[in-house]
Formats: C-alpha cells, sequence, structure tokens
C-alpha cells in the first residue's frame, strides 16, 4: 500500500457564514418563524410585531379609496363574479355542501343522511373514504372492500352502484370513462353518446371524429351533438372541493407599485416581526458581574448582533435584486400584456457586483407582488431563444405568447403544422427550430395539428 500527500483546495463556510446563507434564502414566513425563535433562545433579543401609526393607517386607507374610485368598472365586474359565486354557494347549501368542505366530507355526509342500515352505512363510507381528492376511486378499493367485509362480488358491484349514484356526478367511477358514463346516464344521454365514450374514446382523444362517424355509420353532425354533450361531463368530479392536505399561502417578499410611469419596489416588511437587542441586558454587561455572567452574556450579544446584520443584509440584497430585475423588466410591469425580456441571473450578478449563487439564494421561494398579480420572482428569468434583426435577443415567454396568437388565429379546418408555425415565425425574424415550436406548443397545453382540427358542424 502506497502513501501519498496530496493537496486540496476546499471552501468551508464557518458557522456564521451558513447562518446568513440560510437567511438570505427564507421567504417572508419563514424568516418570521426564524425570527422568533432566535428571541427564544437568545435572551438579548427582544421579539416585537409592531402595529403600523394610526396616521399611516388613515393615508393607505385614502390610497385605497382612490383606487378604488379609478378601478370601479373593474370593481363592479368583481361584483358580478361575487354575485354569481353566491348563488352556486345557496345551491350548493340545498345539497348540504359547505365552503372548505373536502369531497370525502361532502360524501359522508350523504351517506350519514341515507335512510338505509347502519351495515350497508359503513360500507359506503369506506368507499367514501377510499376516494382520491379528484373524484375517483383509489386503485383496489373494491378488491379491498370485498376482503373487508367478506362481500360477494355481485353484492360489492350492486354497492358500488349505489356509492355512484351520490353527488357529485362521477364520483366513483375507476376511470375516465366509467366517469362519463355515469354522468351520461344520470343525463339520460342517447344511445350513440353512449356508444361513443364505450367503444371511441381512444379515438376522440386522438380527434379522429371522421374515423368514428364512418364506424357508426353516422353523420358529422349527428357526431358533432354527441361530442358537446360529452363534453359537458366533467371529468374530474372532484374539482370544486377543498383539499384535505394543509393549505400554503403565498406571502410576497417584494411590492412593486405603480405610479404613472414610475415603478417604486419596497421589501415587505409587514409580515416581518422586529428584532432588537435588550438594553437591559447591555447594562447588565457593562456593570461589574462576575467572569461566567460577563462571558455568556458577551458570546450572546454577538450571536443576536450577527443575527440582525444577516437580516439587515438579506433586506439590503434582496432590495438589490428586486430592483434590477423590475428594472430591466419594465415593459412586463408598464403593459398589461407586455412580455419578459431575456434576463439571467449572471447579467443580475454581473450587474450587482456580487456572485450568481447570491443572486439564485436571494430569489429562492420568493414572491413579488404588482398590479398584473403575485409572481414568484424566479420567473422574471427568461432565456434567450432567437434573434431579430430589429429587437436582437427576445425571450421565450415572448416567442410562447406569439405562437398562441398565431394558433389562435389560423383556420381550425385546416390547422398549422409545427413546420408551418416554424416558417411563419422565421418570417417575422424568430429563427427556432420545428423540435422548439412543438417544445414550446406542448409546454402550454395545446395539441398538434390533428388536435386542434375542427370539423364542419362542430
Amino acid at each position: 500500500m502506497e502513501l501519498s500527500l496530496q493537496l486540496q483546495q476546499k471552501q468551508i463556510l464557518s458557522q456564521k457564514m451558513q447562518q446568513s446563507v440560510e437567511i438570505l434564502q427564507m421567504n417572508a414566513l419563514a424568516l418570521s418563524e426564524y425570527a422568533r425563535d432566535l428571541a427564544e433562545e437568545n435572551p438579548l433579543l427582544e421579539w416585537s410585531q409592531e402595529e403600523e401609526p394610526l396616521e399611516n393607517c388613515g393615508e393607505k386607507l385614502l390610497q385605497k379609496l382612490e383606487w378604488l374610485e379609478e378601478a370601479d368598472e373593474q370593481n363592479r365586474s368583481f361584483y358580478r363574479v361575487e354575485h354569481e359565486q353566491e348563488e352556486r354557494e345557496r345551491e350548493d347549501s340545498r345539497f348540504g355542501r359547505t365552503e372548505g368542505q373536502s369531497l370525502r366530507e361532502y360524501l359522508l355526509f350523504q351517506i350519514n343522511i341515507l335512510k338505509i342500515p347502519e351495515d350497508n352505512k359503513k360500507v359506503l363510507r369506506f368507499l367514501a373514504e377510499s376516494t382520491a381528492e379528484s373524484g375517483y376511486l383509489e386503485p383496489d378499493a373494491v378488491e379491498c372492500l370485498i376482503e373487508r367485509y367478506q362481500l360477494k362480488e355481485t353484492t360489492a358491484a350492486r354497492i358500488l352502484l349505489e356509492f355512484q349514484t351520490l353527488d357529485p356526478p362521477g364520483v366513483g367511477a375507476r376511470d375516465l370513462r366509467e366517469c362519463l358514463l355515469i354522468q351520461l346516464k344520470q343525463k339520460n344521454a342517447s344511445p350513440l353518446v353512449i356508444n361513443v365514450v364505450e367503444t371511441y374514446l381512444d379515438e376522440l382523444a386522438k380527434n379522429r371524429l371522421s374515423h368514428i362517424a364512418k364506424k357508426l355509420k353516422v353523420s358529422m353532425e349527428e357526431l358533432m351533438t354527441a361530442l358537446q354533450e360529452i363534453r359537458s361531463c366533467q371529468p374530474k368530479p372532484g374539482s370544486g372541493f377543498a383539499g384535505e392536505g394543509t393549505v400554503e399561502y403565498v406571502v410576497p417578499d417584494i411590492l412593486v407599485e405603480r405610479k404613472g410611469e414610475e415603478l417604486t419596489v419596497t421589501v415587505n416588511g409587514a409580515m416581518l416581526p422586529r428584532l432588537n437587542i435588550s438594553h437591559a441586558y447591555v447594562k447588565l454587561l457593562r456593570e461589574k458581574a462576575d467572569d461566567e455572567t460577563e462571558k455568556y452574556i458577551s458570546q450572546k450579544l454577538k450571536q443576536a448582533e450577527w443575527a440582525l446584520q444577516c437580516i439587515s443584509r438579506r433586506e439590503s440584497t434582496l432590495q438589490q435584486v428586486a430592483e434590477y430585475i423590475v428594472e430591466h423588466q419594465k415593459g412586463f410591469f408598464l403593459c398589461p400584456h407586455g412580455q419578459l425580456a431575456p434576463l439571467r441571473m449572471a447579467d443580475v450578478a454581473e450587474g450587482l457586483e456580487i456572485h450568481e449563487s447570491t443572486v439564485s439564494r436571494a430569489v429562492k421561494e420568493k414572491y413579488l407582488q404588482c398590479e398584473r398579480g403575485v409572481f414568484p420572482l424566479h420567473a422574471f428569468f427568461s432565456k434567450a431563444v432567437a434573434k431579430t434583426e430589429e429587437e436582437g435577443t427576445v425571450s421565450a415567454d415572448s416567442v410562447k405568447e406569439r405562437l398562441r396568437v398565431i394558433i389562435d388565429g389560423e383556420n381550425k379546418q385546416k390547422p398549422l403544422s409545427d413546420r408551418e408555425l416554424t416558417e411563419l415565425l422565421a418570417a417575422e425574424g424568430l429563427q427556432i427550430s420545428r423540435r422548439t415550436v412543438a417544445k414550446y406548443r406542448e409546454a402550454m397545453g395545446i395539441s398538434g395539428a390533428s388536435g386542434r382540427k375542427v370539423y364542419e358542424g362542430r
């Protein structure tokens, strides 16, 4: 066995630097919890969450009233949406459904009020507990039902049919075909519609309508009518119910306000607690204390000061990164339909003279709120994918939006192929490959030419 000496260079972060890195990549909620824990562990830190002065609240109220006056028409449209929502909620209440109720809770409620023997209710409750949030039965649910309650297959099938009569329509299905059939039979659909779903659902998904019409020996108009009835069904019966998992709320870390053509960027401090060093302990340190106490307080004081520095550094770094992003993406923030310009984390790092990893940590799991909505910070980085003679580099988002506009305006009876889409983009100066066009189209959830084709009468 040979012994050899090797020289290696490694970068090892100290505990202080690790703490600084961790704080930088925390979002507002995580930092708030972290600050509270720090205050509990370190007696020199005081934690408080101060309320805004009354005059600030009054000023903000006036700003909100001005905004409401300017956006009056938009508010009226919001009211109409809320009114429609209330109507739907009143309709749901007739069936015992309440806001925030999960699908399983709703199913159990219906089972509990059924006038059937308790033993039957137990079996139906098992099926309710075996129903996924989508409304479909979990795999092997029926087999588990037979084994658990020692049922015959015919009995289990009868109980499953009873379960499938519950609201919402289509609940308890084991696949899409069964889900659609349950709903169509409850609507007393025509034999043609039932036959299409039972036999030609795969061909229907591929938009092979001419093939289906030929096989069924029906006209295209008859098939279109059947197709409309199938489309009226809900493929996921459980949609619209509250999920059973923990609800995670997004708190924006960056606020962007627009005043005319000016954009103001601020770090959201509303959710952040105020951490301060306890003056009582600092005074105690300055007085004559025993060596052990003085050593303990000195250590805690250094820890507290470093934590406050890290939090302050996080705020300033986040502010600088956000300002750079907003300045570079002005077109997005100033125009209602503005697209993102190409931007890389390396560009921000170079512009601010910081490391790219610092930019990555600063934007990690953080959100920005502007008048167009709430967006993750990392969404403002867009790769440059093409060049035009007039505009230079353009972003992937711009190409996708242009692609969507072209597809929306195409002749649906003769949809454009990916090759034709590529040629149209090239004519506009956007030089990208056919494969990239197909990739963007699929990412936007748009079918190929055959899937987009609309037949006459459709």
